[in-house]
């Protein structure tokens, strides 16, 4: 007795292991790939975005004064716990420096020269190219007893762990430094009032040869008074409490009249 085959069975039959070497070649095919230092690149890139690894940046910038002109040799470093780079700038106040960083977390960017006045900024990776661009303005010098009008903006350097109040958390916010020098033996009382009544500042400062600034807690009042010796100097940091920076639509520069007094 014959056996009857249908027509359509034996082709299909055929292909099923022409199908499964497709699918092995596929899947041989995806593994090597995943071998090759672009594809590696980029995954590692996208988990570096994604806050699961350290993301390797290049970040690049320029440090300028407030005329515009470069800054040579500022100094550039990024903590995040730790140091994670440091470089200076070159002739034209350009620099560059490659570093892994955890996108997940805020990182601080230190950027100084000398008679600039320092910038502390909190720095947050969204790309593999950073740029940050930083203008420093220079170091004011006043005589005790003296008067002077500046301005704070929200590109100005941050105050750190410093609270508006003391159930509030530690927060950041622009501020201005002022070295007042000329000091005789007595007492120092330092002032700001703000050219706007509705702008809230506040101002801490420190009395020594080479004094390191403590910010108070609470912070700050407007006003503040120390003994003070003859040749010491004092550093005052002026903070606009309510000019925070890196906000998405940031309020304008606040000005402000520093007064200095000596008493007995």
């Amino acid at each position: 007795m014959s056996q009857i085959v249908d027509a359509d069975e034996a082709p299909l039959r055929g292909r099923r292991p022409a199908v499964v070497g497709i699918f092995a070649a596929a899947i041989v095919l995806v593994l090597f790939a995943a071998t090759l230092e672009p594809v590696q690149r980029t995954g590692r890139t996208l988990l570096g975005l994604a806050g699961i690894i350290p993301l390797t940046v290049t970040m690049t910038g320029r440090v300028t004064d407030e005329g515009g002109a470069p800054i040579a040799h500022a100094f550039i470093r990024v903590d995040q716990g730790q140091e994670l780079a440091n470089t200076i700038t070159v002739a034209d106040g350009s620099y560059q420096m490659g570093f892994a960083i955890r996108t997940n977390e805020p990182a601080d960017v230190s950027i100084g020269a000398t008679g600039y006045e320092a910038s502390l900024r909190e720095l947050r990776v969204g790309s593999t190219e950073p740029r940050l661009d930083t203008q420093l303005r220079r170091i004011i010098r006043v005589d005790a007893g003296t008067t002077t009008h500046l301005v704070v903006a929200p590109e100005d350097g941050l105050c750190y762990a410093v609270r508006a109040s003391a159930t509030e958390p530690p927060r950041s916010w622009p501020c201005r430094v002022v070295h007042i020098s000329g000091l005789e033996a007595g007492g120092l009382d330092v002032s700001v009032m703000a050219d706007d009544p509705r702008d809230h500042l506040g101002l801490t400062f420190a009395v020594g040869t080479r004094p390191a600034l403590i910010l108070a807690d609470p912070c700050c009042p407007q006003e503040d008074a120390a003994r003070v010796t003859a040749g010491a100097e004092a550093v005052v940091q002026i903070v606009a409490l309510d000019l925070e920076n890196g906000q998405a639509a940031p309020r304008g520069a606040q000005g402000f009249t520093l007064r200095t007094a000596l008493g007995p």
